[in-house]
């Protein structure tokens, strides 16, 4: 399936960066000395890898490869471009805050704010690639919501497996924080729904977006979005439960519904365009 590249990037990237994101403000609320960097290095080692995997991945797309060798010339009016410049300036800073992580060197902390802040640009271009193209479906501020959401839904599951697991301290912050982000996000992108399907009928007939049919294609996928919106908010009150009530199993399970539901939607995103 064409799409499937540009799934695994999105996605694989996304949670890099949800992941760092978390990461960024963890190192706040534990000790920095030596003790603490074998404790970052684990989760540290998942997000590059996420990060890097996914940009590899996108090579896949046709698109891709060609118009990142003209990335630095088309800076000012490309997000194409902006989005690979970004993406690359993250991975690198990623890279060199988890190198001296790994090397018991200092200075790791603030490359690792540096990648946040700009990990989170990138998705922000990243959206903007796609709202700026001739699909109605896309052509909305659901796109960003969507890969905003997709940010601290994953990076909060896979840092609270890490919690879970022992690797990351028991900070009640992180747990608390965790549980919070996820409801939040997955609250807000539901009450956005009706308005993006709203602003796409009221404006179906004002733009031309052929020779796909996205519309058709997104009333033939409605069984699959509407079961995947089910699995998120089952994942989200498992995942609540788990963290309140702290019960690793309904956590656990949260997280991987979460997961799974992420991968749901973002095969409708790129199967209605």
């Amino acid at each position: 399936m064409h799409e499937l590249p540009l799934m695994a990037f999105t996605l694989l990237l996304q949670a890099s960066v949800g992941m760092t994101l978390w990461l960024a403000f963890l190192h706040r609320h534990i000790l920095i000395t030596s003790s603490a960097r074998p404790v970052m290095r684990p989760p540290l080692l998942l997000a590059l890898l996420a990060g890097a995997v996914g940009l590899l991945i996108s090579t896949l797309h046709l698109g891709y490869p060609l118009n990142a060798m003209h990335a630095l010339s088309h800076f000012s009016s490309s997000w194409l471009s902006r989005e690979i410049i970004f993406g690359a300036l993250y991975l690198a800073l990623l890279g060199l805050s988890t190198l001296l992580v790994m090397l018991r060197k200092g200075g790791w902390q603030l490359l690792l704010m540096l990648a946040a802040v700009v990990g989170s640009v990138d998705v922000f271009c990243m959206a903007q690639v796609y709202i700026h193209t001739s699909i109605i479906t896309w052509q909305h501020y659901n796109t960003l919501i969507m890969f905003l959401g997709t940010v601290g839904i994953l990076g909060s599951a896979l840092v609270a497996v890490f919690r879970i697991s022992g690797i990351l301290p028991q900070i009640d912050a992180l747990r608390n924080g965790c549980v919070l982000v996820i409801a939040l996000l997955v609250l807000l992108r539901l009450l956005v729904q009706p308005l993006w399907i709203g602003d796409l009928t009221a404006n179906a007939m004002q733009i031309a977006t052929l020779p796909h049919a996205p519309l058709a294609m997104l009333g033939q996928l409605k069984p699959i979005l509407t079961l995947s919106w089910g699995i998120s908010v089952i994942g989200m009150m498992f995942f609540a439960v788990g963290g309140c009530k702290k019960n690793i199993p309904a956590a656990l399970f949260g997280s991987v519904m979460l997961v799974g539901s992420e991968v749901m939607l973002r095969f409708v995103f790129f199967s209605i365009g």
